[in-house]
């Protein structure tokens, strides 16, 4: 993944942690504020109004001398809930050992509630029962001796659901406002990272050119200094003299010329290559005649049909010598390389490299034109070779607006091929 790439994931994961965490905060502060400030008031308030209520009963029954029992508390309680008619509101009682006299509370055996069973004033507590949630108030007072808790339950089920329905929009609007966000910060990293962007791919051409060069430069500065080392260290006579001269200046020229256009391939000065009309037989066939190959023991078999394309000799040259090279380093078991040239339809022109070696698996063939990509990278290095041509051969072949094709099979063989524009119109 690309750096900037990297970086607004980043800042996206951030955006969402920050938002998530605000919204939050801020649902849950609504919430006990809800809760502690207004249904504890409220309810505090009610809770207290009945206790006193009940109170005065049970005083005024005691000043009648009516005799006050468990039963005549339980049934005054009914009363006072009759009275009240508070749907919304459930009660029950507690003696002082926490056994349960009466209850409108349906399953409040199945929660806790001791912590509310103590002598001590404002005492509450927010239980869950069943799929409600209640708020629980508990209150207290001696008669006989003994210990009364009344416990009041008030519903505070819609306080639970409006949470949840911030909850739920507030997750909706985030994955929107998310969402487009991401989009915008994207867009806009990619406009700023887009002059990055192609300033290193220019970076990354010349580095490759740089490579490709030197890749190129290995053939004619070998034959320069072999026969500069002749004429450094031994004393030749006249004619053998003036041949290491000649060859020496012909592969100087030429590394003169194969440098510029390559140069001039990849945009690195102002000038630009032009292509020449071109007869592919004798152009190969010359070529060939005259290029020093070292090819350990194989064979070239040169199989050209007449016929006039538009090229640039020089590169081509680079292009046909790589690959010969590569089908040498296949280790053909019949010690030879086909290069062939055959017209093919809308006046085109293919010229083939052929081997009967190792081949080239399968899951490698999309990928041997990659920068330094190497198949077999011992065999390669052993071999000289370093993982370039092939990328600069797709690049050459980018210029004539054609590419490369390959067909292999592995400990078969191996042909790759290209296709030139003809050029028979312009001779006539």
């Amino acid at each position: 993944m690309k750096s900037w790439k990297k970086a607004i994931l980043l800042v996206i994961v951030i955006m969402s942690i920050v938002l998530a965490c605000s919204r939050y905060y801020v649902i849950k502060n609504n919430f006990f504020y809800s809760i502690h400030n207004i249904s504890s008031v409220q309810n505090y308030n009610q809770n207290i109004l009945e206790k006193y209520m009940l109170e005065s009963n049970i005083i005024q029954n005691i000043q009648d001398g009516k005799e006050v029992t468990y039963e005549t508390i339980t049934e005054y309680l009914k009363s006072l809930e009759q009275y009240m008619e508070d749907n919304s509101e459930l009660v029950a009682l507690y003696t002082e050992e926490h056994e349960k006299l009466y209850s409108t509370i349906d399953d409040i055996d199945k929660i806790d509630i001791s912590s509310l069973l103590t002598e001590r004033q404002s005492n509450y507590a927010l239980r869950k029962i069943g799929n409600k949630h209640y708020m629980l108030f508990s209150s207290y007072w001696s008669i006989n001796a003994k210990t009364i808790y009344v416990v009041n339950a008030y519903d505070v089920s819609n306080i639970y659901e409006e949470r949840n329905r911030q909850l739920k929009e507030t997750l909706i609007r985030d994955v929107g406002i998310l969402s487009a966000s991401s989009i915008i910060i994207f867009v806009l990293a990619k406009l700023v990272t887009n002059h990055v962007d192609k300033l290193n791919l220019l970076v990354k051409q010349r580095e490759d050119f740089i490579n490709g060069f030197t890749h190129e430069l290995k053939t004619p500065m070998t034959v320069i200094m072999g026969y500069a080392d002749l004429l450094r260290l031994k004393k030749c006579d006249e004619e053998i003299s003036q041949k290491a001269l000649n060859y020496i200046y012909t592969e100087s020229k030429r590394l003169e010329t194969l440098s510029l256009k390559l140069m001039k391939l990849m945009s690195l000065t102002d000038e630009k290559l032009e292509l020449e009309v071109i007869e592919a037989s004798s152009f190969i066939n010359n070529f060939v005649d005259n290029e020093d190959f070292n090819l350990n023991g194989n064979k070239l078999e040169i199989d050209m049909t007449k016929y006039y394309i538009k090229g640039d000799k020089e590169l081509l040259e680079v292009v046909i010598r790589n690959l010969v090279e590569n089908a040498n380093k296949a280790e053909p078991k019949d010690n030879k390389i086909y290069i062939k040239g055959e017209i093919i339809g809308n006046k085109k022109y293919r010229i083939s490299v052929i081997d009967k070696g190792k081949g080239i698996p399968k899951k490698h063939i999309s990928r041997v034109t990659e920068d330094f990509y190497m198949v077999d990278k011992s065999r390669s290095r052993s071999n000289g070779g370093s993982g370039i041509g092939l990328s600069l051969v797709k690049k050459i072949l980018e210029f004539h607006n054609s590419m490369l094709h390959i067909e292999s099979v592995e400990g078969e063989g191996t042909t790759i091929y290209f296709d030139l524009k003809g050029a028979e119109d312009e001779i006539k």
